[in-house]
């Protein structure tokens, strides 16, 4: 089944240059990969409706991010008690040691989920 054919008010034949800073257009770069959009398409949602395009993220980051999302707030709760003399104070350590592992986790997604520069 061919494309549904365009009326011409609605074909895009305007050619409009815009000029760029190196940073201006990696940033924009990495914004086209991560919503899995063309520049163009960033730059027009972004004057003409005011935003851009809600990005897109993988489902298994989605869940690795809920999971480590769940262990934080187990964890926060568990040296709250800790604090408050509700559970050992041996514990402390431990707890500490969990939420610096959690910490260099998180870090490592975030980093290895950004684009890398070509």
């Amino acid at each position: 089944m061919a494309r549904p054919k365009i009326s011409s008010a609605e074909k895009r034949n305007v050619k409009f240059t815009l000029q760029l800073t190196l940073t201006e257009k990696q940033q924009l770069e990495r914004l086209s990969t991560t919503c899995n959009k063309p520049p163009a398409v960033l730059a027009r949602d972004k004057i003409f409706k005011g935003r851009f395009p809600e990005p897109r993220i993988a489902s298994l980051d989605l869940h690795a991010y809920t999971e480590l999302k769940k262990i934080g707030v187990n964890l926060n709760q568990l040296t709250r008690k800790a604090n408050a003399g509700v559970i050992s104070f041996e514990l402390i350590g431990t707890l500490f040691k969990l939420e610096q592992r959690l910490d260099t986790i998180i870090a490592k997604l975030v980093y290895d989920s950004q684009p890398k520069d070509r």
